[in-house]
């Protein structure tokens, strides 16, 4: 049976302190920017698909009629014109 012995480490050189700082910068960054689009898309497609209804309420406000919400007195338009 012959032995083989391997000169030097096996595992490579521990990362210094700025490399290892870096690496979890990257490894932190990379979550951040991805679920931030995720959020951001959804928001989005979420005023995209609210718009109709918003224009709905804003029409029945300009046209007189008391939106879901909106104020009840009758004399507020009279008053501010």
């Amino acid at each position: 049976m012959v032995f083989v012995e391997q000169g030097g480490s096996t595992m490579g050189e521990e990362p210094a302190g700025l490399e290892l700082l870096l690496g979890f910068l990257l490894v932190g960054a990379v979550p951040t920017v991805v679920g931030g689009a995720v959020i951001l898309s959804l928001v989005g497609l979420t005023m995209w698909v609210t718009a109709p209804l918003r224009r709905r309420r804003r029409a029945k406000a300009e046209d007189g009629r008391t939106p879901s919400g909106g104020s009840c007195d009758p004399w507020a338009r009279r008053r501010n014109p």
